[in-house]
């Protein structure tokens, strides 16, 4: 598969320099804009009049166009500056300054298929991103798009390039992990699905190694409307990326951008610092010799991992890590001649969780060259990141190559290629969930008494690779040490993806493009786990391959011509191919013969082996037609029909249309003068949307051995070979405002989308045979609102200036049908008890659980019934615990500047939703966070644990009557009808009980802040430079929650389930992270 790799590149490299030769001369203009004090101004557009070619000035504020001929004329345009229209005139070289107070913007932006088109045409709602207001530094592309866009929801794992999930105006399919957006960078498709992982480790998905130091500009197409011409895929939105390119360079120039950070979490759980190891207030302690004949070793508390022990008080006891008369440790209990351990003093160690997730850093450097002359332009651009993350031996460095070339094959083709490699190498990708393998696991069972600074020197002395060093030897926990530096899951990945295309001109109303390109990636995982790891006590090596190529191929013919004076049409007909292929290999030995020696050929036993893999293809054609009547009406009608090898044959062709349509009131009204511009806009549209690969008819897959002979098994899903497409429907309808000079500007949109037809699997009946089945059903349907608004209260002569950017979104998402005779579907349960479950006339991402039985009438109508063993009484029946989405999003970016200094916020703000948390229900459970401090002992008499706590409620009394169960509470001291030891209560209070477990979900972050200085032009020409910026900032530096929680953050409560993240369900998430850092900009 390597081979295959290196020959694609190579392929589209040497038809690319093969065209090139016959590159010539071409009429071209170039510039500088500035504005009307002479700065230069960056991002200002040049429109050729007419027609959808454009580009965008850089940071000199130099452009260069290709024009279809000398005579024709040029639009200029920039935000808050009078456009100017410009004939050629065969010059080349035209300099323009732009006008402050213009009253109309002429803003162009970048739509599907990579069209250009001015925005006020647009019929459908689309928030751009300018490159230079993305993160750069950051080790996942999605997560620098929190905040920044209405509708758009990001959540990414805390590990290093870990998993993002993105939802654009909610969820749309009952399928949870199929409601991501497409991602398109330079007219091609990337695949950004989650592979199948087959551990708990976290390896990301594409998204996440995306270059933002690469992007010109980011669209979002939000509806159906906007996204359609990309086919079923796009049922989700779509997110266009433009990547750099050096045509806007006047001669040869250079660039370098760099950045250092310090990560420091940004919130851990807060822990108790009373009580130590233990149970019910006594120290379990131990001999330290051998039971069972010297078979078994006995170390201290061997049964109890909890801090239910006794009160710190500083007096000396012996403990694991105790040193002995002979300079060895207590807890080395696997030598016979270890010695007598020394008792050290019984104190607390608050920093356990500091310590372990010290810090990590972020280094980025960023090398571009680029030139333009001509007969071509190219940018080759080279980015290093460097990354170590919270987790010891979490570390990652990612090298991305990205080349941008055009060539003028003659004055009627043009070339352009666009390629790009990354090579991300990672040493340990962490374990996350609820298991012996992941960092919060130790940290939940780690008794407050143990010092986690003991476990770095993690091999039991004299047994260095043979046993590993525990702090409880029971056999449950690994040392987190040992795990992170002995287990390892690294990843070592290639990734190439990138077009090829011409542009030929027939004529000059008539062109056709012709593009190919492919998105590819082989990534190679292997994992390894020492002799001694729990549940691996002989070891185990895995070895994962994985390949992945999709090509697309596309030809689009564009019409382009006036009609009469008041009315121009551009039609476009085009024609794709779509071909993806992945496959999966996995070799497995369970046990090593040799510790240490992780090779499949060191297996006791006969290695297991599994592979499999898919192939889907999509045929389609497509087109539209853009109509402008007076540069006021605009319409714009599509469609497009898909065949899909995944339906059958009599169902595997669908077709969707879309229409929109938008007029500029102010052109038609006489409006007063303050309003810049007043646009109404509407949409209609159709998605379908096809199913993954094999699911028309049930297969057989290998399982084993028997002996030497294979066994095959039927898989346990009826399969379905009369599915067909899901199809959503979107109407949408939307306001634009810009008033007082464009000093304020409103962006309204509203929208409903219907979903039917979900492609469900469903659990069947044991009598089947079959544990699921495959079916079309059910309806969903998303309304929502989104507000855009921008202002610049102040601006002032002195080059003062203020600008703020909000965003607001509101989705309700409501279950309409589901399969005939099912009223509920469990849609995800990757947690304990709680379950995602859609039900029938409900919001679509309800949580049930088991919660309190509560008093149904009466005085004390809704308090927790206290049974006569003082636990809370659970329901027989799952409760509904609340929605897993946010009520409403928002984000609020402010900017000033001023002379060169430049002072940027952004706060992302989610409201609503709800979460369980397993911290919270283990943590508590195992004695560990501060919720456990009350009940110890609260009478301070007599021996602690003693005294019973009293749970605030109802005691039902023997007549069936309820009366107050807690009579007295002042802190200290509690007494009540009912009540049970504090461990008792804490274990009980919390295990298996959803509700105890629910946290509120919404977070208020400052998610960026930065201050910098821009060198004025005069100081850089000196030291002959163009560009010189000096940057402080800092992402995720404050959060704030719900006040009860004390430990999470809720933008990580996330499960893995190993092909993508749900919300709703915390599962001892590792610790996000805050990061301070630097960053210096320079061109050449």
């Amino acid at each position: 598969m390597e081979n295959l790799f290196k020959k694609n590149v190579v392929l589209i490299c040497f038809l690319f320099m093969f065209f090139s030769v016959f590159a010539q001369n071409t009429f071209k203009v170039r510039g500088v804009v500035t504005d009307q004090n002479g700065e230069i101004l960056l991002g200002a557009t040049i429109l050729e009049k007419g027609t959808s070619n454009a580009t965008l000035t850089n940071e000199n504020g130099e452009y260069e166009l290709a024009i279809s001929s000398p005579d024709k004329t040029l639009v200029y345009s920039y935000l808050g500056a009078l456009s100017q229209e410009l004939k050629v005139n065969n010059r080349t070289l035209i300099n323009v300054s732009l006008q402050e107070n213009q009253q109309l913007l002429d803003e162009v932006v970048v739509t599907a298929l990579g069209i250009s088109r001015e925005k006020k045409a647009l019929g459908y709602a689309v928030q751009d991103i300018k490159g230079s207001d993305m993160d750069g530094h950051v080790s996942n592309f999605s997560s620098a798009l929190s905040g920044k866009v209405a509708g758009v929801t990001v959540n990414t794992n805390s590990t290093v390039g870990g998993h993002s999930r993105v939802v654009i105006r909610g969820e749309s399919s009952l399928n949870y992990q199929a409601n991501q957006p497409l991602y398109v960078i330079d007219g091609i498709p990337v695949g950004n699905d989650a592979v199948q992982n087959h551990s708990n480790a976290d390896y990301g998905n594409s998204s996440a190694e995306f270059n933002p130091d690469d992007v010109e500009s980011i669209s979002v197409l939000k509806g159906a409307a906007a996204s359609a011409l990309y086919g079923s895929r796009a049922a989700n939105g779509v997110i266009m990326i433009t990547t750099k390119s050096g045509k806007n360079q006047k001669g040869l120039g250079i660039s370098y951008s760099g950045s250092f950070s310090r990560e420091t979490p940004l919130r851990l759980p807060q822990l108790q610092r009373l009580f130590g190891q233990g149970n019910n207030g006594v120290y379990e302690g131990s001999n330290f010799g051998y039971s069972n004949g010297g078979l078994y070793p006995d170390g201290v508390n061997d049964s109890y991992d909890e801090s239910w022990g006794p009160r710190f008080d500083g007096k000396p006891r012996v403990q694991f890590d105790s040193p002995t008369d002979n300079g060895y440790r207590a807890g080395d209990v696997y030598l016979q001649d270890r010695g007598n351990p020394i008792a050290t003093p019984w104190v607390a160690h608050p920093d356990n969780l500091k310590d372990f997730f010290d810090s990590g850093y972020t280094r980025v450097h960023n090398v571009a060259i680029s030139n333009a002359n001509d007969k071509g332009s190219f940018r080759a651009s080279y980015t290093n990141h460097n990354q170590e993350g919270l987790t010891p031996n979490n570390k990652m460095t990612r090298n991305t190559f990205n080349i941008n070339s055009t060539y003028e094959i003659n004055k009627w083709v043009d070339a352009s290629f666009v390629g790009n490699y990354i090579k991300t190498k990672s040493t340990n990708r962490p374990d996350l969930g609820y298991g012996r393998e992941t960092p919060m696991y130790f940290f939940i069972w780690l008794p407050q008494s143990n010092n986690i600074n003991s476990y770095k020197n993690y091999w039991t002395t004299g047994m260095e690779g043979i046993h590993q060093f525990q702090g409880n030897y029971g056999e449950n926990h690994n040392n987190p040490y040992f795990y992170q530096y002995e287990n390892t899951s690294e990843q070592n990945k290639d990734k190439f993806f990138g077009n090829l295309k011409f542009d030929v001109k027939l004529n000059d109303k008539l062109k056709f493009m012709l593009r190919g390109g492919t998105d590819f990636y082989s990534d190679f995982r292997p994992r390894k786990m020492a002799v001694s790891t729990a549940d691996y006590p002989e070891g185990f090596y895995q070895e994962t391959k994985i390949t992945f190529q999709e090509n697309n191929f596309d030809g689009l013919l564009t019409y382009n011509t006036t009609i009469n004076k008041d009315i121009s049409l551009i039609a476009n007909l085009g024609a794709n191919q779509m071909d993806r292929k992945q496959r999966t290999s996995i070799n497995t030995a369970n046990s090593l013969i040799i510790p240490g020696l992780y090779s499949l050929g060191n297996s006791k036993e006969r290695p297991s082996v599994s592979a499999y893999g898919y192939h889907k293809r999509i045929n389609s054609v497509y087109g539209n037609v853009l109509l402008d009547y007076k540069r006021t009406v605009f319409l714009d009608l599509s469609g497009r029909n898909d065949w899909s090898s995944t339906l059958p044959e009599d169902k595997n062709s669908y077709f969707y249309p879309a229409i929109t349509a938008s007029v500029l009131i102010n052109e038609v009204a006489n409006l007063p003068s303050y309003i810049d511009m007043l646009k109404i806009r509407g949409g209609y549209a159709q998605v379908g949307n096809d199913t993954d690969p094999y699911n028309l008819r049930t297969t057989y897959s290998y399982g084993g051995f028997y002996g030497n002979y294979a066994l095959i098994s039927e898989e346990s899903a009826l399969k379905n070979k009369n599915l067909k497409p899901e199809l959503i429907t979107t109407i949408e309808g939307g306001l634009e405002l810009m008033m007082f000079n464009n000093r304020l500007s409103v962006d309204l949109s509203w929208y409903q989308s219907d979903s039917k037809d979900q492609i469900l699997n469903l659990q069947s009946t044991p009598t089947s045979g079959y544990g699921s089945q495959v079916i079309n059903a059910g309806k969903l349907r998303n309304t929502g609102f989104e507000l855009v608004l921008g202002a610049t209260p102040i601006k002032l002569s002195n080059g003062f200036e203020w600008n703020v950017n909000v965003n607001f979104a509101t989705n309700r998402g409501k279950v309409l049908e589901l399969a005939e005779g099912l009223d509920e579907l469990v849609v995800s349960a990757p947690g304990e008890d709680a379950k995602m479950v859609a039900k029938v006339g409900e919001r679509l991402g309800q949580l049930y659980g088991p919660g309190f039985e509560r008093v149904k009438e009466g005085p004390m109508k809704g308090e927790i019934i206290i049974g006569a063993n003082g636990l809370p009484v659970m329901t027989e029946d799952p409760i509904l615990l609340g929605n897993v989405n946010p009520d409403w999003t928002a984000g609020i970016y402010n900017s000033f500047s001023f002379k060169g200094f430049s002072l940027s916020c952004l706060f992302d703000i989610r409201q609503g939703g709800v979460f369980v948390s397993r911290t919270l229900n283990k943590g508590i459970g195992s004695g560990q966070l501060v919720e456990t401090e009350t009940g110890r002992g609260a009478r301070q008499i007599g021996t602690e644990y003693d005294d019973p706590y009293y749970l605030e409620g109802a005691a039902q009394l023997p007549d069936g009557t309820y009366t107050p169960n807690l009579t007295i509470h002042d802190g200290t001291y509690s007494q009540g009808v009912y009540g049970t030891d504090a461990r008792g209560f804490h274990k009980n209070y919390y295990d298996h009980n959803s509700e105890a477990q629910k946290l509120d979900a919404s977070f208020v972050k400052l998610r960026e802040l930065k201050f910098g200085y821009q060198f004025p032009q005069k100081m850089l020409q000196k030291v002959h430079l163009k560009n010189a910026g000096i940057y402080l900032f800092g992402r995720d530096l404050l959060l704030f929650t719900d006040g009860k929680n004390k430990h999470i953050d809720p933008e990580n409560a996330m499960a893995n389930t190993g092909n993508g993240l749900v919300l709703g369900f915390e599962n001892l998430s590792i610790p996000t992270s805050k990061s301070i850092g630097i960053q210096l900009n320079l061109s050449f």
